[in-house]
């Protein structure tokens, strides 16, 4: 049996998430559920049901005038999604904010990313989980998975 193939977009951020997108189904969202094993198990699950072609996982960096602390906090979780997507034997691309938002986010969509990236996915995906502020992880998620999938 052949399993639909899937695009899978990662943002690594403490308020991050993981989404899939599948040509057979609704656009699908986890957010960052806090640990490497039940972030495993979600990626695993999805690679169980659907044929991953590519997993975007953003490639970040420290900010000017971010604390020591949660420089370090981004790092973890960021090497903690790659260890799961390098135990999984998904393929993996670690493209940067500004190359992924490329021709997809643009200056006119808000003042601020953030509000750029959950107006782009709302329009996107209007049956996605995007109704808060906070959601942003999620939509950044969705638009690396549809910037996967343009890949």
């Amino acid at each position: 049996m052949n399993k639909p193939k899937a695009y899978v977009g990662i943002d690594p951020g403490k308020g991050g998430a993981a989404a899939l997108l599948a040509e057979d189904s609704l656009p699908r969202v986890e957010d960052w559920p806090g640990d490497p094993t039940a972030a495993a198990t979600i990626l695993k699950d999805w690679a169980l049901e659907y044929d991953i072609q590519l997993v975007a996982l953003e490639s970040v960096h420290a900010m000017p005038k971010q604390g020591v602390a949660s420089t370090f906090r981004f790092g973890q979780n960021l090497g903690q999604w790659e260890g799961v997507l390098a135990g999984l034997g998904l393929p993996c691309v670690m493209p940067r904010p500004k190359e992924w938002q490329r021709g997809l986010v643009r200056p006119s969509d808000g003042k601020d990313p953030k509000e750029r990236s959950l107006k782009v996915a709302r329009r996107l995906f209007p049956d996605a989980e995007l109704h808060r502020k906070k959601d942003h992880g999620r939509a950044d998620a969705l638009l690396m998975a549809w910037w996967a999938k343009q890949q």
